[in-house]
């Protein structure tokens, strides 16, 4: 049987919900206040997802690695914080300070709160929301979302749906920024479909495309990774020495993106579906534009 448990923290920004079956021994937390983002997700012992640990070095963790945050209206980087959109000009601030960039939208640390949940003896789910007026920096736009997250026997899905709620259309992109566990990065093999990738600036912006670096499946090896390559399908999988994973992620656009970031320790390696590329808001590779009214859904299915 599955159970949803709701805790709470002196410091807000660390409650957790968390879901759990004892026969299946699965656990998985949740923090809403630091954008719905999963932290844990563990199954017979054996950790996939690398999240932070709940004290104040967690929080200064997720300031700077980003764990498991959706990232909204814009997944990545906007080059200098700067775009514009039906002949308006906009500036974000600039939270990637080094490289002068806006870096991975701005949901990732706004409060969500529990709108539904769900259990039963083969299924749990849980449904997070999170309402914007319109005044964040640089994006004055109003909308609506919720996070579904959902658990069976191997598989967690995430149904991420936002609506325009303003008067005026809006541009954006969707992405997911996953860190996964590996005991031995080196010996862990990643495998997707795509024939190129970006070439990328002195900020990290793609500036053209070039074919893959590497033949897939690829065994990481010593190989570091820090880039988007363009996926000729909305899949990825990442086999390790303790689990394999499969990646399943929806996409209206004609292509779809995957960022991959391996840390320097060597232990995890973060696996980035997206709907559009880096800068998309200046280069329009897959970016979105939502109507007032309208919503967008975006499915991630996780089998483990």
């Amino acid at each position: 049987m599955y159970s949803i448990k709701t805790t709470k923290n002196e410091n807000p920004l660390l409650n957790q919900v968390v879901i759990s079956n004892e026969n299946l021994n699965l656990k998985s937390i949740i923090y809403p206040n630091l954008g719905a983002a999963i932290q844990e997700l563990s199954v017979n012992n054996v950790s996939i997802i690398d999240g932070i640990t709940n004290d104040q070095a967690g929080l200064d963790l997720y300031k700077t690695k980003f764990n498991s945050s959706f990232l909204f209206p814009f997944p990545n980087r906007v080059k200098d914080g700067k775009y514009s959109f039906e002949n308006k000009d906009y500036l974000l601030e600039v939270n990637e300070t080094n490289l002068n960039n806006r870096l991975h939208g701005h949901i990732f640390n706004k409060s969500f709160s529990v709108k539904s949940q769900k259990v039963s003896e083969k299924n749990a789910s849980v449904t997070f929301s999170y309402s914007d007026n319109g005044t964040s920096e640089g994006f004055p736009f109003p909308y609506e979302i919720e996070i579904t997250y959902s658990f069976s026997n191997s598989n967690m899905s995430i149904d991420f749906n936002v609506l325009n709620i303003g008067k005026t259309s809006f541009p954006y992109g969707i992405g997911w920024h996953p860190y996964f566990n590996a005991k031995n990065l080196g010996t862990s093999v990643i495998n997707f479909n795509a024939d190129n990738q970006y070439v990328v600036d002195e900020q990290m912006i793609p500036k053209q495309e070039t074919p893959l670096k590497f033949k897939t499946p690829l065994e990481l090896g010593d190989t570091f990774l820090d880039d988007c390559f363009i996926t000729k399908e909305s899949n990825v999988s990442f086999k390790t020495d303790e689990y394999d994973i499969n990646i399943d992620f929806s996409s209206k656009t004609p292509n779809s993106f995957l960022q991959f970031y391996t840390p320097d320790t060597r232990d995890c390696i973060a696996i980035e579906p997206m709907t559009c590329a880096p800068n998309s808001v200046n280069n329009k590779d897959g970016l979105l534009t939502l109507a007032p009214k309208e919503n967008y859904s975006w499915n991630i299915s996780l089998n483990f």
